[in-house]
């Protein structure tokens, strides 16, 4: 029987403001459509090593001040993750706080609230004031400023991510797949219709 994909998710409780953990049911999704079995996990900062991918969400002000307290090696742990090519997806507030650690930071300007569109046609809810690329990409790690779960309105990102990590080949999809990817097509849409 081959092995599970783990996904796993840092503090799921404390980083979902948006609904961000999201993202890890999508790649379930993705992986699921093309035969691969997979296992989203909750999984410890000391443990981070024992999972295929590892998922940090975006989170309030008090969140983070009670992560900061009880895991105060956590940016320094997930920089060496990130450095040793390891696949981490961050979103927003956990993403400026990893690649800031990482030795990258960026200027802020006036705060912007609004749907966005990024590079290769990627699009989600931007709510910061940060400058910071919306998505971006850094050895085996994805970083983006968009809020909520992007890979659903973002199936194609949700491939590309799996294909590269070799979790699959690129294969057609089946008519589920179609019909979820039809789905995608039109929040998309419906997002810039205000």
């Amino acid at each position: 029987m081959p092995r599970k994909i783990r996904l796993g998710s840092l503090f799921p409780e404390d980083l979902n403001l948006n609904g961000d953990q999201a993202n890890l049911l999508v790649l379930k999704k993705r992986l699921e459509l093309r035969g691969v079995s997979s296992l989203v996990v909750d999984i410890p900062l000391k443990k981070i090593d024992d999972v295929d991918f590892l998922f940090l969400g975006h989170g309030s002000i008090a969140a983070w001040e009670f992560i900061s307290r009880s895991e105060p090696r956590l940016f320094a742990q997930l920089s060496s993750f990130v450095e040793s090519r390891k696949p981490l997806f961050a979103v927003s507030s956990g993403a400026l706080k990893v690649l800031s650690e990482l030795g990258k930071n960026y200027e802020e300007g006036d705060h912007v609230s609004e749907f966005a569109t990024a590079q290769d046609d990627i699009v989600g809810y931007l709510n910061s004031p940060s400058k910071a690329p919306l998505i971006q990409k850094l050895y085996s790690s994805w970083f983006t400023m968009l809020h909520g779960p992007i890979l659903a309105k973002n199936p194609d990102l949700a491939d590309k991510i799996c294909f590269e990590l070799g979790w699959f080949k690129k294969v057609p999809l089946s008519p589920e797949a179609s019909r979820l990817d039809e789905l995608s097509s039109i929040s998309r849409k419906t997002a810039f219709e205000h």
